[in-house]
């Protein structure tokens, strides 16, 4: 029996085909000692990125604290400047922890900074007592609680733009009339009577009146609030307070 000759095309198949079945060999894969060299390279280049900015900020409030620094700290300064400045120069590598170690108790500690200005705040209500009182007609003790006036007057170091209510709390013996109350402050009056029988029993017992409202177009600062009542020469009205408050809202439809 003859065997069937093989051409030079059908031996080039059955090789390709036998190294087409075979698994690829996978590229050689570096020691794990030079894998961790690569990824530290890689991860002291992102260091390098971030800490030189900031040690260039650093390096810079340095010279300008050094500068204004007394003869006695100046050297501690230098001494830090030029350790800085080699840390740059090595690529800006920081070892966080070790400096900080190291550093403790050599540097000279700043100034403390002075205390934040408190800012304004739009308050809900301001009370004003006869004690806050820049001037009360007649002329009452400075610790007094409540005054029995004929003219009073406050100074208002701040309130925001917006409408308020003014309120008084009141005391005021049997009228024959009613009393005439105004009150006065940046350009605006509001004007109001107490009738007779709004009058309280006694000068112990105080009663709240609504005296109207007062409409800021912008922040008041340093303006003095004025209230006036009846005859100034034969005061009637005790003042405990007066109250500048927002407005309540308008009650939901039932």
């Amino acid at each position: 029996m003859r065997l069937p000759l093989l051409t030079t095309a059908s031996v080039l198949g059955l090789v390709w085909h036998a190294t087409a079945q075979q698994p690829a060999t996978p590229a050689p894969q570096p020691p794990p000692a030079a894998r961790l060299q690569q990824m530290e390279a890689i991860y002291q280049k992102g260091l390098s990125a971030r800490h030189i900015p900031l040690l260039g900020k650093y390096l810079l409030e340095l010279q300008r604290q050094a500068d204004a620094a007394t003869p006695a700290d100046k050297a501690a300064y230098q001494a830090e400047i030029a350790r800085v400045q080699q840390i740059i120069s090595a690529g800006g590598v920081l070892d966080l922890i070790a400096t900080q170690q190291a550093q403790v108790g050599t540097m000279p500690m700043p100034a403390p900074m002075p205390a934040p200005v408190p800012v304004e705040q739009k308050q809900a209500l301001i009370a004003l007592s006869p004690a806050l009182a820049q001037e009360i007609i007649p002329k009452a003790p400075a610790d007094a609680r409540t005054a029995t006036i004929g003219e009073i007057g406050w100074r208002i170091e701040f309130i925001a733009a917006g409408t308020y209510d003014i309120l008084l709390h009141y005391a005021c013996k049997e009228l024959t009339a009613p009393l005439k109350l105004r009150v006065d402050c940046n350009g605006q009056t509001l004007e109001k009577e107490l009738e007779v029988d709004r009058a309280t029993r006694n000068p112990e017992t105080f009663r709240i009146l609504r005296l109207g409202s007062l409409t800021l177009t912008s922040d008041l600062r340093g303006e003095t609030l004025r209230l006036i009542a009846g005859d100034k020469d034969s005061p009637q009205l005790i003042v405990k307070g007066l109250l500048i408050t927002r407005p309540r809202p308008p009650a939901p439809n039932p």
